[in-house]
């Protein structure tokens, strides 16, 4: 089964791309990569094309989405992926992944999934989903998370998505937070196809393995963190030192198999370990929550002494 893979990276994270891409080559045998960016050296560009399998370079124009809103830690290439369906009119169904992802299993059954009058499918984010539904006035209960979406392309085109998430996003810059997310969840809101955990796991394990998942949804996520097909390296990054993601030696196994192992190793070297120290005041005096599985704490710190002031067990 043809399969078309979407990233957009900017010239940071076009060596993350490459390794999602390896990853998804090896366990998938016809494969085309679209590429949107607007802005690649010529470097970077030589090594997305000597990565391996088909490529599709897409050169995207920023003013075509500089009046929209960003989040301080978004660069505008978040927005590409709106613009999919329409860029790549004689594709049909186009999977958009994170760079900060890896493909571990074959995705014909993902592929072959009936999106009939849906603009896409996705996966169900991790926690807020209550509050950013309340916020966006969706019908649906899920807020999916936009790190891989699964695209039904000719429905897309017909029903002017791309528009309507532009539409969207310049008249309710007061109630964004998210960006593209927020815009795509509502519009998609009720036409959206919700996939198990699966295709897009996300180990929170900067947040203490925090979650918001509860019934068969928890059952879901717990299950398949054994075996996802795709993983959503949320955090700090495998290519940096003080990931502590479960799934960070295996992202270097695929790393092994790309043209810049070396360079990544490099990279990975002259990294720095986070720093976790808090500024002097926040370590005399300070509120804030602390996480564990479905666990909220709250805790008071004052002159190094932690306070517990509350526990709470997240439940739909």
């Amino acid at each position: 089964m043809k399969i078309n893979i979407a990233y957009a990276p900017d010239d940071k994270y076009v060596n993350q791309t490459i390794v999602s891409m390896q990853s998804a080559l090896e366990h998938n045998s016809d494969v085309e990569f679209i590429i949107m960016y607007s802005k690649l050296t010529d470097e970077n560009i030589e090594k997305l094309k000597n990565a391996g399998g088909k490529l599709r370079l897409l050169k995207m124009n920023e003013e075509d989405f500089s009046s929209l809103t960003l989040s301080h830690w978004v660069t505008i290439q978040a927005w590409f992926r709106i613009k999919l369906p329409v860029s790549c009119p004689d594709l049909d169904k186009i999977l958009y992944l994170d760079c900060d992802t890896l493909v571990r299993g074959n995705l014909d059954e993902l592929f072959s999934l009936d999106l009939s009058g849906k603009f896409l499918a996705g996966v169900k984010d991790v926690w807020g989903v209550h509050k950013y539904v309340k916020r966006l006035e969706m019908k649906s209960p899920v807020y999916v998370n936009s790190g891989m979406l699964l695209f039904n392309c000719d429905y897309c085109r017909k029903e002017k998505f791309f528009e309507k998430v532009i539409d969207f996003a310049k008249n309710n810059e007061k109630i964004i937070e998210f960006c593209d997310q927020d815009s795509i969840n509502k519009v998609a809101d009720e036409n959206k196809l919700v996939l198990s955990s699966k295709y897009n796991y996300m180990d929170t394990w900067w947040r203490g393995g925090y979650y918001e998942f509860s019934g068969g949804e928890e059952e879901d996520y717990l299950a398949v963190r054994k075996n996802p097909v795709i993983v959503h390296l949320t955090g700090l990054k495998p290519a940096f030192k003080g990931c502590g993601n479960k799934f960070k030696d295996e992202w270097w196994e695929y790393a092994k198999h790309t043209a810049i192992y070396e360079e990544l190793k490099r990279d990975y070297e002259n990294s720095a370990a986070p720093d976790n120290h808090e500024p002097f005041l926040k370590q005399l005096f300070s509120i804030k929550n602390e996480y564990q599985g479905k666990i909220k704490t709250k805790v008071l710190r004052i002159l190094g002494i932690k306070i517990k002031l509350s526990s709470k067990e997240w439940k739909e």
